[in-house]
């Protein structure tokens, strides 16, 4: 059998990495930081196990924008934009990628749920599982992580 590779870069295509095997979940993130990054409404985020990934080997800056829970953001030192973001390390870690940045991101599933959905700056009229304060969306992911595990 063999396994699915995702091939990805960042919007200016300086930085090229491919995520192997099935993501966890895709869903849209509707946090200030993602706004603010990404500079929509939301942004639409497919989650994969660290291991699955092969990392992009060019200038990344990552950094952390809030204290408690944060996951770590790669921006692309080229063109200012979101890369990849990770959460823990090893076989026990995440990566968070946009959408946007695969190459095909119509072989990705779609999308499940909205997460911080409390901070949005539009409606979406949609009839997935809106999740509005960071308690609730925290919980949503830990369920999620629990069932792919």
């Amino acid at each position: 059998m063999t396994m699915m590779q995702h091939s990805c870069q960042c919007p200016c295509g300086a930085n090229q990495f491919s995520a192997h095997g099935k993501p966890i979940v895709r869903f849209f993130c509707h946090c200030t930081i993602c706004q603010e990054k990404y500079d929509a409404s939301f942004a639409d985020v497919t989650l994969f196990k660290l291991p699955a990934m092969t990392l992009p080997e060019q200038a990344i800056t990552f950094g952390k924008y809030k204290r408690f829970a944060a996951i770590d953001r790669g921006i692309c030192d080229a063109c200012q934009k979101p890369v990849i973001a990770k959460m823990g390390a090893g076989e026990k870690g995440y990566a968070f990628i946009s959408t946007q940045n695969f190459v095909s991101p119509e072989a990705l599933p779609t999308s499940t749920m909205h997460v911080f959905y409390g901070t949005r700056t539009e409606d979406v009229d949609d009839s997935l599982p809106k999740y509005h304060s960071w308690l609730s969306s925290q919980w949503a992911f830990l369920k999620l992580l629990r069932s792919a595990a």
